[in-house]
């Protein structure tokens, strides 16, 4: 008589959450969500429990097609609503680019690492090194996946228009999504925009201008505070540091906007949770943009 073999639950539940959990996590990186811990949390309960309960007798039923697509929708639901219907099925295609993408890779390892047929893998156990692989799959793709599209493929499309309201005023100004600037404000922790002193001159105080105009690279921080503060209206000063190539301990001076709006796609996204940082030189040759975007800004808020 064959061995009878054994599935503990709670291991088996364990092993789906920690993998729902990561392809939920790489789901919100590649739509650009900010998702709630907890929100994730409790979705990949949802995914672990349904895996756990088709392993019982009677339950057959639960097994079917419709009853899979209902609890993937049910996860992606918990975890980004609510948002748009249309936003909803592009999050719900991510889901599935990256379970299919995780899924593949530990067949495709499994493959070249055994003899085993891929058709025989529903007979076996699910090793630990296989389990491992996959999640590091989703991470890999959450993580850097997103970055690598937008860079190797998606640059030309990544121009997106901006508008920055300052007292009262508004810039219109087309900018580029950077995944390269990853400035923040060390005050706020804000993500920084970089805009060309050149568009922001006319609705910036006097004492501000004459730093760029007069300073020659130099800033007396001191006497622009002072400037500032004599000034009618408040204006929020912020400094910000960077590091370039040749200048390991740069400053960026930057400003809090009343307001900026960026057209992402059909979306408006709306923050004044950013640092404008003001760059006095062009941004691009060809002038195609004049502003350099934190790709944090994208990212759509799930309360």
């Amino acid at each position: 008589m064959p061995e009878a073999s054994y599935v503990y639950a709670d291991v088996y539940y364990l092993v789906n959450f920690l993998m729902d959990y990561t392809v939920l996590w790489a789901t919100a990186r590649f739509a650009r969500f900010r998702v709630r811990f907890w929100r994730l949390l409790l979705a990949a309960s949802v995914g672990a429990c349904y895996s756990v309960l088709i392993l019982f007798p009677g339950c057959k039923t639960f097994q079917t097609f419709f009853f899979k697509f209902l609890t993937s929708v049910l996860m992606v639901a918990l975890v980004f609503t609510p948002v748009s219907w249309k936003r909803f099925c592009q999050t719900l295609l991510y889901f599935y680019l990256v379970s299919f993408t995780m899924g593949g890779a530990m067949l495709g390892l499994i493959n070249l690492l055994t003899n085993i047929p891929a058709t025989a893998i529903e007979y076996l156990s699910l090793p630990y090194f296989w389990l491992g692989a996959a999640v590091a799959t989703a991470f890999i793709l959450g993580k850097w996946g997103a970055a690598f599209l937008q860079r190797s493929f998606l640059q030309g499309l990544l121009h997106i228009p901006v508008k920055i309201k300052i007292q009262g005023n508004e810039v219109k100004i087309e900018g580029l999504v950077d995944t390269g600037n990853q400035l923040i404000d060390p005050l706020t922790g804000n993500p920084v925009i970089i805009v060309e002193y050149a568009v922001l001159a006319p609705f910036l105080p006097p004492e501000l201008r004459k730093v760029f105009t007069e300073g020659k690279g130099e800033v007396d921080f001191e006497q622009l505070v002072k400037g500032i503060r004599k000034g009618e209206k408040p204006f929020s000063l912020r400094l910000i540091p960077f590091t370039t190539i040749g200048k390991h301990h740069g400053m960026m001076i930057g400003f809090k906007p009343d307001e900026v709006s960026i057209l992402a796609g059909e979306e408006i996204l709306k923050t004044s949770k950013v640092v404008v940082g003001i760059y006095n030189r062009s941004l691009s040759s060809k002038g195609n943009y004049r502003a350099l975007l934190h790709p944090d800004l994208l990212y759509t808020s799930v309360a």
